[in-house]
C-alpha cells in the first residue's frame, strides 16, 4: 500500500543552512541556529519572530531551557550565549576556554546546563551559575546524555562514557569501550545508555552498569549518529543507513534480538525524533523526504512529506503537536504529527 504523501503545513526559508533546532517549554516558538552563527525565533504559524546575533564564526548547537524562559547556545567562538527571546535579564557569556565549543545539553528539569569544550566539561546552575568544571577527560567531549532525575550526567569521550554526580561532579563510573563515541543517548526509564561508535555499531549498557554487561549491535551502513527513546524507555530508534531500525529494549533488553526495520528513504537517515508522551517516530534523511511511523505497530510509514532539500535535524514540539524540519537550504518545514 502506497505510503500518504502530504506538503508542510507551514514551509519557510532562512538564509543558511540550519543545524540545530529547539522548541519553547510552551510549543508556541522555536529557536533556529543557522552553520553561520545567526539565531531564528519562529511561531508555530511559520513566521519569523525575532532575530538573534548568535555567534559571529558559525553556531553549534542552540537549546532552550526545559521549564524555563533561556536559550542557550554555542559556536565556533569559544563562548556560552544565553538568550531570552522577547525581552529579559540573561546571564552573561561565557568563554569556555577553547578555540571552540561543540557540545550543549540543558538537563531533564532546566536546572543544569553542560557545556563540552574539547576535553573540558563546564556545568552551569540555574540559581548559582557556573560551578563545577571536569578537566579529566583523555580526549574530546563528544556527546552528553542526562539521567531522567536531572542528577546525573554521562559524557562520552575516547574509550567509554563518564557518569558524574551533578551535586559534587565527582566521578561516579565508566561505561567502557574502546574506541571513540559519535552519539549518546540515555533511556528514560533511566534503564540503557546507548552510544554510536566509530565502527559502524551501537554499544548498549545497562544502568546501573557492570563490567562483562555491554551489548553491540553492529551491520549499520554508517556511523550511528541518530539515536531516539520512546518516551518509555522500550523502543530505542537508530539511524546509520537508508533503514532505521527499531529495538525492543523490555524485558531483559535487545540481547538476542532483531529490530524492526523502517524502509521508504532512498537516502541516509540523518535525524529522528520521537513524539515527547507518544507513539509516533519521525525520520528525515538526504533524501529531503521526511516519514512518519508508529514502530510499536508496524515496518510501513503512516505518511511521507516531500521537502526540497536534505533534512539535518528534527524537533518534536513538547505537546506533540508538530514536527518541525530544518534543512541543509534554510528550509523549515512545521509539520503536525499524524494522530
Amino acid at each position: 500500500m502506497p505510503v500518504p504523501l502530504r506538503s508542510a503545513d507551514h514551509l519557510l526559508n532562512v538564509p543558511d543552512a540550519v543545524v540545530a533546532l529547539s522548541w519553547a517549554p510552551d510549543s508556541s516558538r522555536a529557536v533556529i541556529a543557522g552553520a553561520g552563527g545567526q539565531l531564528w525565533i519562529i511561531g508555530q504559524d511559520g513566521q519569523i519572530l525575532e532575530t538573534l546575533p548568535g555567534h559571529a564564526d558559525g553556531t553549534f548547537r542552540a537549546a532552550w531551557q526545559p521549564g524555563g524562559s533561556l536559550i542557550a547556545s554555542v559556536g565556533q567562538d569559544g563562548h556560552v550565549r544565553f538568550w531570552a527571546p522577547g525581552g529579559g535579564s540573561v546571564p552573561p557569556a561565557f568563554k569556555a576556554g577553547a578555540g571552540w565549543v561543540e557540545e550543549l545539553s540543558w538537563s531533564p528539569s532546566g536546572e543544569w546546563l553542560a557545556v563540552g569544550a574539547g576535553r573540558v566539561v563546564h556545568l552551569w546552575h540555574r540559581e548559582r551559575g557556573w560551578v563545577h568544571r571536569i578537566a579529566d577527560h583523555p580526549s574530546t567531549v563528544s556527546g552528553f546524555a542526562w539521567r531522567a532525575d536531572s542528577k546525573v550526567l554521562a559524557a562520552a569521550a575516547y574509550g567509554g562514557v563518564r557518569l558524574y554526580d551533578l551535586a559534587t561532579a565527582q566521578l561516579l563510573g565508566e561505561l567502557p569501550w574502546k574506541t571513540s563515541m559519535v552519539s549518546l543517548a540515555w533511556s528514560s526509564d533511566s534503564k540503557w545508555v546507548v552510544a554510536g561508535t566509530q565502527e559502524l555499531a551501537i554499544q548498549v549498557w545497562p544502568y546501573p552498569f557492570e563490567t562483562g554487561q555491554e551489548l553491540a549491535m553492529s551491520g549499520y551502513a554508517a556511523k550511528v549518529r541518530e539515536l531516539a527513546w520512546h518516551y518509555s524507555g522500550r523502543y530505542l530508534a537508530t539511524g546509520g543507513g537508508n533503514e532505521a531500525m527499531v529495538w525492543d529494549c523490555g524485558g531483559k533488553g535487545p540481547a538476542g534480538s532483531s529490530p524492526r526495520i523502517l524502509e521508504g528513504h532512498t537516502g541516509r537517515i540523518t535525524a529522528l525524533a520521537y513524539q515527547n508522551k507518544g507513539h509516533v517516530l519521525a525520520s528525515g534523511g538526504l533524501d529531503s523526504s521526511l516519514f512518519f511511523w508508529n514502530a510499536g505497530k508496524s515496518s510501513t510509514a503512516i505518511r511521507q512529506i516531500r521537502l526540497n532539500s536534505a533534512v539535518t535535524t528534527l524537533a518534536a514540539s513538547p505537546n506533540d503537536q508538530w514536527i518541525l524540519a530544518g534543512c541543509h537550504n534554510g528550509d523549515l518545514a512545521l509539520v503536525r504529527f499524524p494522530t
